[in-house]
């Protein structure tokens, strides 16, 4: 069973969303319901909220550090740039090919088709073929990568991670498809001012998550690549990673696919484990996470419209995702990404001609 009310889940400031005279401020999507499972388990809820943080990248470092980063990461590229840009390449190649116009033979009317023009003078009785130009309707879209920040994924997992999302978003954007980037982590290891707060209270039991949340904004969907190049290369600041509480990480760039403009909304994640932060584990059930997490992808993936993708590294995801593919190695990121995008946009398409093609015939039909 799940609550009515889409803020009961998530103990979690849902009434900032709403203005005095009850309606919902601009540009902020409806919390998902993540209540009381088959089993009658407790909500999941948040101890304290006051210490979380969304945050621009440009906010974490210096602007030497992040250039003296971007220019390491800039250095981990150069091995790697012929692979990874000949599947951008051909991500670019496939996706272009999507918007261009088709057309469609044997119809009644349109333009006379002079290549079937033969099978009149061998059979008079034959109709006359006619052919039509149509485009298929690529529809405005923005991709949001969310990218697991946690301590596992320090070394050559984030900064495969960091490049495909680097060369991703141009590729992207040069096929007018608008991409965000963002990271989740924790501010802090065991817990931070959440877990102090919690300490100073009495140390109530079943708190709930007790770690200060930290989401990272690396590229808004509307910032250019050129602009937030430099951002990307926090990921590679020590002392960025550490713990991973996905099911907030979710609600968080879902909500913001939610306020966009944009017809079509792709999440993908990319992700080397489950969800752990100790602090809270050591204070609720040892599924506590992992059982939130699982209560979000099931209402993104049943009830929402935005499109959830999955790639797990090192890492089974097949079993929280519907749609995941896991990959052993790293270095197998890039093409993950590239095929994962490219099958999602293939399918658009021939779904897309498909219906076009049905609603001209009946149009034909009813003539």
């Amino acid at each position: 069973r799940r609550p009515t009310d889409p803020c009961d889940g998530v103990d979690n400031d849902c009434d900032d969303m709403i203005d005095e005279d009850g309606s919902e401020q601009p540009g902020e999507g409806v919390r998902p319901n993540f209540g009381e499972g088959p089993e009658k388990q407790p909500s999941y809820k948040v101890y304290s909220s006051e210490f979380d943080q969304v945050i621009d990248a440009n906010e974490l470092a210096e602007p030497e550090e992040l250039n003296r980063l971007r220019g390491y990461l800039d250095q981990q590229l150069l091995p790697l740039q012929n692979v990874i840009s000949m599947l951008a390449n051909r991500l670019q190649r496939r996706l272009l090919a999507k918007q261009n116009r088709t057309w469609e033979f044997d119809l009644e009317e349109g333009i006379l088709d002079a290549a079937r023009l033969s099978r009149v003078v061998t059979d008079p009785m034959q109709p006359l073929s006619y052919k039509m130009e149509s485009d298929i309707d690529f529809r405005d879209t923005v991709v949001s990568l969310l990218l697991d920040n946690s301590g596992t994924m320090r070394g050559r997992p984030i900064t495969i991670a960091a490049m495909c999302a680097d060369i991703l978003s141009r590729t992207l954007e040069r096929c007018n498809v608008k991409v965000e980037i963002l990271g989740f982590t924790t501010g802090a290891w065991k817990g931070g001012q959440s877990r102090e707060k919690w300490i100073k209270a009495g140390k109530t039991s079943q708190p709930g998550r007790l770690n200060d949340l930290r989401h990272i904004v690396y590229k808004s969907a509307d910032a250019p690549w050129r602009r937030a190049r430099k951002n990307l290369g926090l990921m590679m600041k020590e002392g960025l990673l550490k713990e991973n509480i996905d099911g907030e990480a979710l609600i968080w760039a879902h909500n913001r696919l939610i306020g966009r403009p944009e017809q079509r909304r792709i999440l993908m994640v990319i992700s080397d484990g489950a969800p752990v932060d100790d602090s809270t584990l050591s204070v609720n059930t040892g599924n506590y996470l992992e059982r939130h997490l699982r209560s979000v992808i099931d209402w993104i993936e049943c009830q929402s419209p935005v499109e959830l993708i999955a790639i797990g590294i090192g890492h089974d995801v097949t079993r929280y995702y519907s749609r995941a593919v896991t990959i052993v190695d790293a270095d197998q990121l890039g093409g993950a990404i590239i095929d994962n995008l490219a099958s999602l946009f293939e399918e658009e398409s021939g779904m897309q001609a498909q219906q076009t093609k049905t609603r001209k015939k009946a149009a034909i039909g009813t003539r």
